[in-house]
């Protein structure tokens, strides 16, 4: 009877990885940026509309088998996201004014928006991960930064002084631990202790060099700042002392025109990437804001884009973006030079 049971669940397990791992694959060609004959630079992985387009865990398989398997949480307008390095896949849902939390690993995920006695997220929008794995969360609506601890519990805010008009995008300096928040409404950046001290403010309202126009988000590359400046449709580069370096993406004739640019982020050679949410499409320059490839384009089929916004890339070049109006995650995979 024992070995008839073992041979019942040898004969299951085979069964499920037969029905999951037999799918046909996909037939299309890869999908690839720039197209041949070029050497491609950027890869098409895959998309996440939801928990249900997870790959699960072999013991999630199993559960799934005999009890079948829930839709579990969709993704609704994300914008912010950020991956944890590990498993876990972070997003600012700001249909659902929380965060969702998509185990990339696992196939689970979680959600959270609860801020205890002071109520709960209003109009999530950016998320950053501290070295400690606080949860740093910039709110809009409710015009400061919720910190939760790693296991999602609010701990506390930073700016709930009035210190903000309406942050939006933010990052850590490695190097002292400092959060550089962008302030849009009040056309700053601020930077911030990890317990919420204000140290200093970075720029004003203006059309010099150095001063912005509704800035968004911001990223910290050796030892430089590279800030989304949305409405003079261009990225400045300013010293880590708030000193004018360069800008790049004006918005004149040219194939860098920038029109609506979101966010930013930065792959391992250094390349910077920006989302243009009028264009729905990436455009990708060196440090140095030179133009070097473009992909995506208007649509709902993979590599296409309705206003793409956040954009995060890991230490593996891995590329997650915010396809915001069809409220979805793309991957892609950047092909570093040492490849090719």
């Amino acid at each position: 009877m024992k070995n008839f049971k073992l041979i019942y669940l040898f004969l299951i397990v085979a069964l499920i990885f037969n029905i999951q791992c037999g799918k046909a694959p996909n037939p299309g060609a890869e999908l690839v940026w720039p197209a041949a004959p070029r050497t491609p630079k950027i890869k098409y992985v895959k998309t996440i509309y939801g928990q249900f387009d997870l790959e699960r865990s072999f013991f999630g398989k199993i559960k799934d088998f005999f009890f079948g398997r829930s839709e579990g949480y969709k993704i609704g307008k994300p914008y912010g996201l950020i991956y944890d390095g590990k498993s876990k896949l972070y997003i600012a849902d700001t249909s659902k004014k929380g965060i969702l939390v998509l185990n990339l690993k696992t196939g689970t995920s979680n959600f959270f928006n609860d801020l205890g006695s002071f109520g709960q997220l209003e109009e999530p929008v950016y998320i950053q991960i501290s070295n400690n794995n606080n949860i740093y969360v910039a709110d809009t609506k409710l015009k400061n930064i919720a910190v939760f601890n790693e296991d999602y519990t609010f701990s506390h805010f930073i700016g709930k002084g009035g210190e903000f008009e309406g942050p939006v995008g933010m990052t850590f300096n490695q190097k002292d631990s400092m959060i550089y928040i962008v302030d849009t409404q009040d056309h700053r950046v601020k930077v911030f202790s990890q317990n919420g001290k204000l140290i200093k403010t970075i720029g004003k309202r203006g059309d010099e060099k150095g001063e912005f126009h509704y800035p968004l988000t911001i990223k910290i590359v050796n030892d430089t700042l590279y800030i989304v400046d949305s409405f003079h449709f261009t990225v400045q580069a300013l010293d880590m002392d708030g000193n004018y370096l360069f800008n790049f993406g004006p918005k004149k004739a040219g194939a860098g025109n920038m029109a609506r640019p979101r966010d930013i982020a930065v792959d391992s050679d250094g390349n910077i990437y920006v989302t243009d949410a009028m264009r729905n499409n990436i455009q990708i320059y060196n440090n140095k804001g030179q133009l070097l490839l473009k992909f995506g384009s208007e649509g709902n089929l993979a590599g296409q884009f309705k206003l793409p916004a956040g954009i995060w890339i890991d230490k593996d070049d891995y590329i997650y973006i915010s396809d915001s109006i069809n409220d979805r995650i793309q991957i892609f995979r950047y092909i570093a030079s040492n490849e090719n």
